[in-house]
């Protein structure tokens, strides 16, 4: 009883701190939470996100190194001009499930290659749709997912485009996975 007295007490206190006036002549913050902002690739002709996605999975201990859970990302490609695009070659980037630890200044673009592992996808298109807007891919057998290049768009006209060697075109998704959205 004394820790849930305790906990609506501090509850309450957040609560009137989040509610306090504002200085007059400020204006109040509109946001309440701030997410960090992925920065788009310059480098790449369109718009391209990714998003953390998961499956509910229930594992017991003495088989989670048979069954390791799959892990997914939604890829959204932004390409509102002509020519709609075809396909996509897409390389996703994870840690490996044997290291456990992901060191806390660990980069996207960090050389140390040693505990990645990486799989590449070819996603097309639907029939019935105009462009690809959007993609789900899901590996097993890894830690966690980092990022995601984007090797080649492929186009409806028949015109194709690659990153040049110096440039990438990389997505890195957020680490919020919003319950039932995509």
């Amino acid at each position: 009883m004394h820790r849930l007295s305790a906990a609506l007490f501090f509850l309450s206190a957040t609560a009137s701190l989040a509610q306090s006036a504002t200085v007059s002549g400020s204006k109040p913050d509109a946001s309440a939470v701030i997410l960090r902002s992925i920065p788009a690739g310059t480098d790449c002709p369109i718009g391209f996100r990714a998003n953390r996605q998961s499956t509910a999975q229930i594992l017991s201990a003495n088989n989670a190194d048979k069954n390791s859970p799959a892990l997914g990302l939604h890829l959204i490609l932004d390409h509102p001009a002509a020519p709609a695009i075809e396909s996509i070659e897409v390389t996703v980037y994870g840690v490996s499930p044997k290291g456990r630890i992901l060191p806390t200044d660990f980069q996207a673009a960090d050389p140390n290659t040693r505990d990645t592992v990486s799989k590449s996808f070819l996603l097309q298109r639907s029939a019935n749709d105009k462009t690809l807007s959007n993609a789900d891919v899901w590996m097993h057998h890894v830690g966690a997912l980092r990022w995601v290049d984007l090797n080649e768009i492929r186009y409806t006209d028949g015109t194709n485009w690659r990153p040049s060697s110096s440039a990438k075109c990389r997505a890195v998704p957020s680490d919020v996975i919003l319950v039932g959205q995509r």
